[in-house]
């Protein structure tokens, strides 16, 4: 009978082991078992038995553990090295769909529905290294991103955009490649430069903190040309000092600059045909000058160049105006006088008669920003040749969206 009655205990003792493993390495059921041995009640073979199953429940158990600990680990890893480069990894870019109207004296008028779309990768793989990569559409135009819609749905362009290098620690930075110019060479207006323009080359500033904000120094060498057939490739190279401040409700910033060209042409590829002279050397002045007010911020901005190198007197450009903007809207009034040898005539805004020299004329344009990524635009242009007389107008309607 105490035979059988051992043997019904060891079973349920082996079920409830086997069946509950966490309840098994309880000490709780180790110190029974001792009991049960010790009276009798289950032999030393039965009590080594559900000793035995017990422990091998428990390193069954702290096994599993270690396998689903190690798995976690290794996805956390996964995940953190994930995020970690999610971090240092930025998609941006931006789709812009535009009307445009342009009446031109002696031209037929034009209605247009035409688009942008741009999106770049900006990587920032170690301390003080940048590197971005970007597309546009647009054909080889450097001053025009847009595309018409026109040829019977055909499949568009699109071409790289940028794609540089570049290397920031404390107060210097420097870059190469094809980048975007304003944080190198800044300039208050697109008097010389389309926003559209990228330049290719290298370039370095230098920024140190003072009293009244920060001022910076630049340099660049940048490429116009590579003509295989002669060592003579045409070159930019260009330098400029300047000054931020700020104090209570003024803001501004003030630049000073000298370009050069070397191994200069007249007709350089996608110039305009309206530089009579390859000597565009020149000395600029930038400026904006701002105050906050009740009725919004406020900003006197101008740019003005004065070409030294040339022989003619078709020699300087300015445009002047301001800028205002309060909570969500925005305006811009820019009168610009651009004579034939101020400025290289590939460089300035393709949409004041068409980028050409020579010229001179009104911009007004006004912006509402509908939310933090959606925006409606309206720009203006009237404009006259300053030789012919011809008058040309241009409007713009533009819905922007930015990611």
């Amino acid at each position: 009978m105490k035979s059988k009655i051992s043997t019904i205990i060891a079973t349920f003792l082996a079920l409830v082991l086997s069946s509950s493993p966490a309840f098994a390495a309880n000490e709780t059921m180790m110190d029974l078992l001792k009991v049960l041995r010790d009276k009798g009640t289950l032999t030393q073979n039965e009590y080594e038995l559900l000793v035995n199953a017990s422990k091998a429940d428990k390193e069954h158990i702290e096994a599993i553990k270690a396998d689903t600990n190690h798995s976690l680990a290794k996805q956390l890893k996964k995940a953190k090295k994930a995020e970690g480069w999610a971090s240092k990894v930025k998609v941006k870019g931006d789709i812009r769909l535009r009307y445009e109207w342009q009446d031109t004296d002696g031209g037929i008028e034009r209605n247009r529905g035409r688009y942008r779309a741009r999106i770049g990768i900006i990587g920032k793989p170690v301390d003080n290294w940048e590197a971005g990569i970007g597309i546009a559409s647009g054909g080889d135009d450097p001053r025009s991103t847009n595309e018409t819609f026109d040829d019977t749905f055909e499949t568009k362009d699109a071409r790289m955009d940028y794609a540089y290098l570049q290397y920031k620690k404390d107060s210097l930075m420097a870059v190469g490649g094809k980048f975007k110019r304003k944080k190198f060479l800044w300039n208050a207006t697109d008097l010389m430069w389309d926003g559209d323009v990228n330049p290719e080359g290298f370039a370095a500033k230098y920024s140190i903190k003072n009293n009244l904000s920060k001022f910076y120094v630049g340099s660049g060498i940048l490429v116009i040309d590579e003509a295989g057939g002669t060592s003579e490739d045409p070159y930019m190279i260009y330098a400029q000092l300047g000054q931020k401040f700020k104090s209570g409700n003024f803001y501004g910033q003030v630049a000073a600059q000298y370009h050069t060209f070397g191994e200069m042409n007249l007709g350089e590829e996608h110039s305009a045909g309206t530089n009579t002279d390859d000597n565009l050397g020149a000395f600029g002045t930038s400026w904006e000058l701002g105050t906050k007010t009740n009725l919004g911020k406020v900003a006197f901005i101008g740019d003005l160049y004065n070409n030294i190198e040339t022989s003619t007197n078709e020699d300087t450009a300015y445009a002047v105006g301001f800028k205002w903007k309060k909570g969500p809207w925005k305006a811009k009034y820019i009168y610009a006088k651009v004579e034939h040898n101020a400025v290289p005539d590939f460089l300035p805004d393709s949409d004041r008669f068409n980028g050409d020299t020579g010229i001179k004329g009104h911009e007004f344009a006004v912006g509402y920003k509908v939310n933090k990524k959606t925006s409606l635009g309206l720009d203006f242009y009237a404009t006259e040749d300053d030789d012919s007389g011809v008058e040309q107008e241009v409007l713009q309607l533009d819905l922007k969206y930015k990611f």
